[in-house]
């Protein structure tokens, strides 16, 4: 039985999101825009990533603790080769019942069988706009869009659970895109979610104007499709999810900035360079690679780390108390 840990909240400990690498073919304007690409380049170093044995590591003494969902994030975490081992491999731990991806999809057609083979269970993709000039604007990339709808298209008739599809919405820039994404992908199967821009980070000069509230979005929906709320299907559920009246399928709402979820939230992160990170808006992390060798030690660390952790940065900022203190950047630990 696992040694179940709460948090000073007493919230517990129960999805382990990691980063496989700091590094990404992308220059989205919300993550890491093209102008500080040498943050990344700076911080990115491959001689002092985890390995995929370490980070096996991490997950086993995460299991004792509670941990049942692992993600794989990055950066873009496919820019990691043998991703499908990694993911046999987590698979056969005892208490690990899911694990999932998110990835931008620009590299997941030729990998995809492979995974699926090894046992994902769930994948999430980013996709901020359909229109491939918006696309172009937002990633920085020539990656075209229909690649990217094709493997989504993939993903939906293979066998995982579940395929869902993000979209970071930032007023005046891609708000445009709900309906058409929502179109797409009525009747798929596919869960299209959006995303309030978020203050992750420093680079991606985030301004509260700069964000499309989700009650926006909920009334441009409204104005096509009605729609009912769902009830969340388990704690520390991020997205507030909606069915279609029609049979269409469902949607979800991540609203971190408007309705903060921090006090049921229960994971942890862990980066590519082997520090735990208890909050996605973190200003500072835990080393963990010190005791990567000695399980005990292991998992009293992870223990401690959780036992002490207090972060609910959102409803902070929400009621105008967040440090100024600079914040880890989304391309170290994901979103």
């Amino acid at each position: 039985m696992p040694d179940l840990v709460t948090d000073q909240l007493q919230r517990p400990l129960k999805d382990l999101r990691i980063s496989l690498t700091d590094r990404c073919q992308f220059r989205c304007r919300y993550c890491l825009p093209a102008e500080h690409v040498d943050v990344m380049r700076q911080q990115s170093q491959v001689e002092h990533q985890l390995s995929y044995a370490e980070i096996e590591q991490v997950v086993a003494a995460s299991a004792k603790l509670g941990v049942e969902k692992i993600r794989l994030t990055g950066g873009e975490p496919l820019l990691r080769k043998n991703v499908d081992q990694l993911i046999a491999k987590i698979k056969r731990i005892e208490g690990i019942k899911e694990v999932a991806l998110t990835t931008n999809a620009g590299l997941l057609d030729p990998v995809l069988d492979d995974l699926v083979a090894a046992g994902l269970d769930r994948i999430t993709i980013s996709l901020d706009a359909l229109d491939q000039q918006l696309f172009e604007q937002i990633t920085d990339t020539r990656y075209q869009v229909e690649d990217i709808l094709n493997s989504i298209d993939r993903c939906a008739a293979s066998a995982l659970k579940s395929v869902k599809l993000n979209c970071v919405i930032q007023k005046g820039v891609n708000e445009s895109q709900v309906i058409p994404l929502l179109e797409r992908f009525r009747g798929t199967g596919v869960v299209v979610r959006f995303i309030e821009f978020m203050d992750v980070g420093t680079l991606n000069s985030w301004q509260r104007d700069q964000v499309f509230d989700s009650q926006l979005a909920l009334e441009m929906i409204q104005q096509h499709w009605p729609f009912t709320p769902l009830q969340a299907s388990q704690k520390g559920e991020v997205a507030n999810r909606f069915k279609f009246d029609d049979g269409g399928g469902e949607f979800g709402m991540i609203s971190s900035i408007s309705q903060p979820f921090c006090h049921d939230c229960n994971r942890a992160r862990l980066s590519t360079q082997g520090q735990i990170f208890t909050c996605l808006f973190a200003h500072k992390g835990h080393n963990i690679k010190p005791t990567l060798h000695d399980p005990q030690a292991l998992l009293s660390q992870l223990k401690s780390i959780w036992q002490q952790r207090t972060d609910q940065y959102s409803a902070l900022r929400h009621q105008q108390k967040t440090s100024t203190l600079p914040k880890v950047e989304m391309f170290v630990i994901g979103g």
